[in-house]
């Protein structure tokens, strides 16, 4: 790597830098690089709605306990 390219991967942000990432995975397939990077960002929302789920469930259960002593 040049230095140009440390001084232009430095100034991209963190955005184009996932682009970058996604696109280099994808061997330059641009509209394969965006379905990756959609499905991914699917799959964490559907994992976060578990976990705040679990969170919600494990902090009515606890007060629910905490109250009935």
């Amino acid at each position: 790597m040049t230095a140009a390219q440390i001084d232009e991967m430095a100034a991209m942000s963190e955005v184009e830098t996932v682009a970058l990432a996604y696109e280099e995975a994808a061997g330059g397939d641009v509209r394969r690089a965006l379905r990756q990077a959609i499905e991914d960002v699917l799959i964490l929302e559907a994992r976060l709605a578990v976990a705040e789920r679990q969170v919600s469930y494990g902090y009515v259960r606890r007060a629910s306990t905490a109250s009935s002593r």
